[in-house]
């Protein structure tokens, strides 16, 4: 848990959209922020308070999830600890329909649009780092429906190792280190697929040698991987 004033100054700090800030800043923002620790499955934020606030992730990761007309939970996105979401809701004043969810105990900073609405415009430099942000994650957005809207599990699976590895991605000699740890049912809920589909993918694949788990938990997409295709 995030228990000093410094140790949260130091985590706003690191994420790109407070980067520009001064110590003094920073404290302002601070002293208008509320922390709140969520629980794992504990539901961050409901449809209808998507417009009231943004959300900065200090520790853990949430998952942004939408249920389909037959009832099926489809995962929009996943956000990280040093991310943050709501922003866009803020700026149009629109609810979205999805939910966000704890995937792990996480500690969360909250940001009423009035304080976010001060600090984009007063702050050239932030409004540049979140325009940034948006089209990102909507390049994002368009990558995820194309997953989604492949036939082929194998394919669904090697697009989504590709987007993440734009994401937080690590080149090495050995192959690209996907710096997140992803679970079965982590790729499983992003790709649209039963885990144990999903497993069997990722089996062949380690037979194969497409790609390696570290004993760091993150995934190593191999040159074999990169090179080959479903």
């Amino acid at each position: 848990m995030i228990d000093t004033i410094s140790k949260f100054s130091a985590c706003l700090k690191n994420i790109k959209l407070f980067s520009t800030l001064t110590d003094d800043e920073l404290h302002k923002v601070i002293e208008r922020i509320q922390i709140r620790p969520f629980k794992k499955g504990q539901t961050v934020i409901q449809q209808e308070d998507t417009n009231k606030f943004m959300y900065i992730i200090l520790e853990g990761a949430v998952k942004v999830t939408q249920l389909t007309d037959d009832g099926r939970e489809i995962v929009l996105a996943s956000r990280q600890a040093g991310e943050y979401f709501g922003e866009v809701s803020l700026l149009d004043g629109k609810t979205t329909s999805a939910t966000v969810t704890a995937s792990r105990d996480s500690v969360v900073a909250i940001i009423s649009k009035e304080t976010f609405s001060s600090l984009i415009y007063s702050n050239t430099k932030i409004l540049e780092n979140l325009l940034h942000t948006l089209c990102f994650r909507l390049r994002g957005s368009i990558e995820t429906i194309q997953i989604l809207n492949h036939n082929s599990a194998c394919r669904r699976v090697r697009l989504f190792f590709e987007q993440m590895s734009k994401e937080c991605g690590q080149k090495t000699d050995e192959g690209i280190i996907i710096r997140s740890k992803l679970t079965q049912q982590d790729i499983a809920d992003r790709t649209g697929l039963a885990r144990q589909t999903v497993t069997e993918i990722l089996n062949e694949w380690k037979r194969n040698e497409d790609i390696a788990i570290l004993k760091s938990k993150f995934i190593l997409l191999t040159s074999k991987f990169i090179e080959d295709s479903c």
